[in-house]
Order: C-alpha cells, then sequence, then structure tokens
C-alpha cells in the first residue's frame, strides 16, 4: 500500500539525480558529492514538521521571509490598537 519510507525518501533525493544523470555528484550525502541540506524538526515525511536549518552549497540560509515577518508582525495584535471596524 505504498512506498516503504527509504524508497519515499530516494524518491525525492537520490533518485530525480539518477534520472538526470547526475547521481554521482548529487542526491546523497557521500564525500565529495555537492549536497544542499534541510534538517527537521520531524520526520521529513510527515506534513507536520518543518525545516529548522537550510544549509545551501555550506552556506547558512535563514528561514525569515517577507511571509514570516508579516505572520509574526500579526499574531498576537492588540484590538484594543486597531481602528474600531476591525475590532471584534
Amino acid at each position: 500500500m505504498g512506498l516503504s519510507w527509504d524508497e519515499a525518501l530516494a524518491s525525492i533525493t537520490l533518485n530525480p539525480a539518477k534520472v538526470f544523470g547526475m547521481d554521482k555528484e548529487l542526491g546523497s550525502l557521500e564525500v565529495g558529492k555537492r549536497a544542499d541540506v534541510v534538517v527537521w524538526d520531524g520526520d521529513p515525511l510527515e506534513l507536520m514538521s518543518a525545516p529548522t536549518a537550510v544549509f545551501i552549497d555550506g552556506q547558512t540560509i535563514p528561514l525569515v521571509s517577507r511571509q514570516t515577518e508579516l505572520r509574526d508582525r500579526y499574531l498576537n495584535l492588540d484590538e484594543s490598537t486597531l481602528p474600531v471596524g476591525y475590532r471584534r
């Protein structure tokens, strides 16, 4: 009834590299290969997991975006500071 966990992970890592003939340099974490790495707070195949760190070509990539900044800005608004039309 579907793929095993190992097969599912390979389907998004090593197998695409094989399809494009790049599996000698990409697709798995091995000495001498290039790698972009995402560190997850749980199983990367679970919907509720989220990335905690991203590394591209050895450089740490910040996980801040315009969307996360807006989310944080408006997440806990003090409704008393809003115009009357926007209060509940």
